[in-house]
């Protein structure tokens, strides 16, 4: 009877996170593929997602996969985008793929796996149109094996109901 009690609590209180939430609509989500040689600093990933709203505010994520064979916990990311005013920006983003006993975070099947990675929440684009954002990796090898894919996610934050 405890067991029961405490799983209808649970899903209760489940509900209401869900409820409570921010609705999102996905504006652009659009991977790139890798080279199985290895991903060079020198190849920058680019994405040029379309923006229409401008009054609306957006959540920009970073989407990986990568294998258990990829030899780091973590994976620093040169991002260049335009910020509000119409300026050229580049940001550091540390992903933080493993924990300190080497467990993979994100979600997987077999080998592989996928997390999505915040990058700018509640971001205005200051006008509508195509943007330009490129994500350069910043090991310090020139070269890291075992990132399959990389992903950019664009999605516009609706008030809750």
């Amino acid at each position: 009877m405890k067991t029961s009690i405490y799983s209808i609590g649970a899903f209760l209180l489940l509900v209401a996170g869900l409820c409570s939430c921010r609705n999102k609509e996905v504006a652009f989500y659009s991977f790139n593929h890798l080279s199985p040689d290895g991903w060079d600093k020198q190849e920058i990933q680019t994405f040029l997602p379309e923006i229409e709203d401008t009054l609306s505010l957006y959540d920009i994520d970073i989407s990986l996969r990568y294998t258990n064979d990829y030899a780091y916990s973590n994976l620093w990311l040169f991002v260049g985008y335009t910020d509000e005013e119409g300026r050229a920006c580049t940001d550091t983003l540390e992903c933080r793929l493993a924990d300190v006993y080497g467990k993979w975070y994100g979600s997987g099947w077999g080998a592989s796996y996928q997390q999505v990675i915040p990058f700018k929440k509640q971001f205005r684009f200051p006008q509508s149109g195509e943007y330009r954002f490129s994500v350069q990796q910043g090991m310090r090898e020139d070269v890291i094996r075992h990132i399959d894919d990389i992903g950019l996610r664009v999605t516009k934050v609706m008030p809750a109901d």
